[in-house]
């Protein structure tokens, strides 16, 4: 009884000196990452601080708000039927993805947009150049293939 005992104790603190040790790395870490984001947002105080001081000239152009442009993509036997798209710069752009033959997606990283099957997103074309979208669903053998590129002028 005593040797039981005395095992069990020691289980117990062992376990306990184990579990305080987990939780002063967490601890540390913790403070690491503030450290690391408190001196992150000096670094970011000074940025802004910088970009206020620079202001770019504005024109009627620039400030109006851009049309809304609608856009449907049908999305069959692992292509897209529009492979390539042009909006103007400042369009509100609703993208439509149509896929009736399995679960495609439609994604273009560069404006965060990822639709997934048979849904819309909205954006706003706020940067000039060429942008690749693709099939964000691995879908089959044809996945790769399911490329596009959307034109902003």
């Amino acid at each position: 009884m005593k040797k039981r005992l005395a095992f069990l104790f020691s289980a117990l603190v062992l376990m306990g000196s184990l579990l305080s040790a987990c939780g002063n790395a967490a601890s540390k870490t913790d403070n690491s990452s503030s450290a690391a984001t408190s001196s992150s947002k000096k670094s970011d105080t000074t940025a802004q601080t910088t970009k206020t001081t620079v202001t770019p000239k504005t024109t009627a152009k620039d400030t109006a708000p851009g049309k809304v442009v609608d856009i449907k993509v049908m999305a069959k036997d692992f292509e897209y039927d529009k492979k390539v798209i042009h909006v103007k710069k400042g369009d509100k752009v609703r993208i439509t993805l149509q896929s009736d033959d399995g679960g495609h997606g439609l994604a273009i990283p560069a404006f965060n947009v990822d639709i997934q099957g048979n849904k819309s997103a909205e954006f706003i074309a706020n940067k000039t150049g060429t942008f690749e979208y693709h099939c964000s669903i691995v879908c089959g053998a044809g996945h790769s293939k399911m490329t596009g590129k959307l034109i902003v002028e």
